[in-house]
């Protein structure tokens, strides 16, 4: 990029500043993030003159990523994400904070004319650092990234035979994919690890991690049902659950994702050892394509509840609709209307805790 914009603490002037990026009408897309310590993360994308940063290092056209952190004592530095400057759309912002590594992680997507990638860039210690994460190796098209933090323990014997005990943190995204096929994509990273290095990273296709695979059709499938797969935490022990459709088999799938804890004594003679970051995957849900879901929607949530039965939800104008599986069929979408009494934040936690509670 032209310039790169350095950490500091801002003064008045720019505290000011800062504070209007943190409530920017303007931009295509924004995120907000509260780590535990109280310190608020929001990254802005858009065209450099909607964000107001435009000058002479940023021309009016380019699309970059503009981030700030507001912490408790009331400092609040600004920047824009290195890397981020040029003429690619950037959407389906996701922001996660890892406590273990104090790293804040910003998953994105670019519109690289023919094909879309996805981007991972973390915060640490004060520098970013961004990487390309290609959803394939041919030309394709990626939708909907999301990512998920999870914190497992794992157990392994020194050259001594002396047990180990190691708190390992991985990064899960999953997002969906059109290329030779189409369908869901996992990719888990291991940060205290790999670092930051991607061409480390496996891929799996998630249909073919728990049953056969082939041709995927839409039909009449409504976009909706299929276009969001989505991610969520299971326990307090790091497992996974990934809610995804499968077009092969048609239906939506929930599975449960775990990687090997004990691994034994490290070397290339050991199985567990070789295999400790290829996931095990365990179906724990099935249903039929949603038939309820709108034809298109710009975006479509999931909540997966105590039996691991999905609900959709999503926004039409003034009004939160779901739609669940009840074990036996989709339900027809329900509304509740959205007015000054109740906001969307409210509709939304009513029925995530309906959802959760099913």
């Amino acid at each position: 990029m032209k310039r790169a914009i350095p950490f500091r603490l801002l003064g008045a002037f720019a505290l000011a500043v800062a504070v209007s990026l943190l409530a920017h009408p303007a931009a295509a897309e924004e995120k907000s993030l509260l780590s535990a310590d109280g310190t608020l993360y929001q990254v802005h994308s858009g065209l450099a003159a909607d964000l107001g940063v435009a000058g002479a290092d940023l021309a009016p056209d380019d699309y970059v990523i503009e981030w700030a952190a507001r912490r408790q004592d009331g400092s609040v530095r600004v920047g824009i994400v290195p890397g981020t400057q040029d003429y690619n759309v950037k959407r389906n912002l996701d922001l996660a904070f890892d406590e273990a590594s104090q790293s804040l992680l910003l998953l994105w997507k670019e519109e690289v004319t023919p094909l879309s990638v996805l981007r991972l860039g973390i915060l640490r210690d004060g520098e970013w650092t961004t990487s390309l994460l290609l959803p394939n190796l041919g030309f394709s098209s990626a939708f909907n990234p999301q990512m998920r933090l999870s914190h497992t323990t794992v157990r392994w014997n020194d050259s001594d035979g002396r047990p180990v005990t190691h708190n390992r943190t991985i990064l899960s995204i999953v997002w969906w994919e059109e290329s030779q096929y189409a369908l869901a994509r996992y990719a888990p990273i291991f940060l205290d690890e790999d670092g930051f290095d991607l061409s480390k990273i496996a891929v799996y296709d998630l249909p073919l991690l728990v049953g056969p695979s082939g041709p995927t059709t839409y039909g009449d499938t409504p976009s909706a049902a299929y276009l969001f797969p989505s991610l969520h935490s299971d326990g307090p022990a790091g497992a996974i659950l990934a809610s995804f459709a499968d077009l092969h088999s048609k239906k939506n799938v929930v599975v449960r994702i775990t990687f090997p804890a004990d691994l034994g004594t490290p070397g290339e003679g050991n199985v567990t050892w070789m295999r400790r970051h290829i996931p095990i995957v365990g179906v724990v849900g099935e249903s039929p394509l949603a038939p309820t879901a709108p034809v298109r929607v710009a975006s479509m949530g999931t909540t997966i509840g105590s039996s691991y039965r999905p609900t959709f939800h999503w926004r039409d104008g003034n009004r939160l609709l779901y739609t669940r599986y009840d074990g036996r069929e989709w339900a027809s979408p329900k509304a509740i209307p959205l007015d000054e009494t109740m906001s969307y934040e409210r509709a939304l936690a009513l029925v995530v805790s309906m959802a959760t509670s099913n």
